[in-house]
């Protein structure tokens, strides 16, 4: 006996209410198959991925983890990579930073470049500024400062703080030269002084003086200098002084008798 056509809508209204249940239950099976897998990776205290720093030399990765608000054990699912990157680059210490993961380990990748020391200048309550090439203040110290970078003596930048930029023109300059120099033409300087004349004058370590002539000039003078700093890097002279304030550089032999070119 063939169906009715009511019995075959019926049927057929039948199957599809089924078939939506079994749509529904799969759905709800799938959605509580995603919220506890969704805990679990998020629960607090499991480890899950790493983290890789590189570029930290003067800070150690502790104190960058501690920074960036990253606490043990790593959890990949729980620490934004933007988030990091945006803590860490406030930090003036860090002149650029990138923060990315790598998958499928979830290995947080954090690239860091660090502001470097450059000069060591004094501050209005006899403390000392630490500068990057930048002219920015990277630390303030009471104490004297490392050997980290040079000491200028004869400018005052006032009453700035970490973060700051100076506004000094000479120290600016100055800071134009070094960043000329190369590592080791940088590293024999101990002391950098301007006198009253803002006349700018070099003392290496365990050497002689270089007079470099008015601070405003200084930084077309690099070229001269490392020319000259390389001649004579590996000599033993027994000199007071060399001259770079005029066209031609002049040695000041000691027991020499005074010339017009010393000035």
């Amino acid at each position: 006996m063939s169906e009715t056509f009511r019995e075959r809508l019926r049927r057929s209204r039948r199957q599809r209410r089924l078939r939506l249940l079994r749509f529904l239950l799969i759905a709800a099976l799938l959605a509580a198959a995603a919220t506890g897998l969704y805990r679990w990776l998020h629960q607090p205290g499991r480890a899950l991925g790493g983290v890789e720093i590189g570029g930290s030399t003067q800070v150690t990765e502790e104190d960058v983890l501690q920074i960036a608000g990253i606490e043990a054990p790593f959890n990949c699912f729980n620490v934004s990579a933007a988030q990091v990157e945006k803590v860490l680059r406030q930090d003036v210490r860090f002149k650029n930073v990138r923060a990315s993961y790598s998958w499928p380990w979830g290995i947080l990748k954090i690239d860091i470049e660090e502001r470097q020391p450059a000069l060591y200048v004094a501050n209005a309550y006899q403390s000392y500024l630490q500068l990057d090439y930048d002219g920015l203040v990277i630390k303030v110290t009471a104490g004297l400062p490392d050997a980290k970078a040079p000491l200028l003596v004869g400018e005052d930048c006032g009453n700035v703080f970490v973060g700051d930029t100076i506004a000094n023109e000479r120290v600016a300059a100055i800071l134009s030269f070094l960043r000329q120099l190369d590592g080791a033409a940088r590293a024999k300087i101990a002391e950098i002084a301007v006198d009253d004349r803002h006349f700018v004058t070099v003392s290496q370590r365990d050497s002689f003086p270089i007079r470099l002539g008015a601070a405003a000039q200084i930084p077309a003078k690099a070229g001269l200098y490392m020319t000259v700093f390389n001649e004579i890097k590996d000599r033993k002279i027994d000199a007071l002084y060399i001259d770079l304030s005029f066209g031609k550089p002049y040695i000041k032999f000691k027991g020499s008798a005074p010339t017009a070119a010393e000035g």
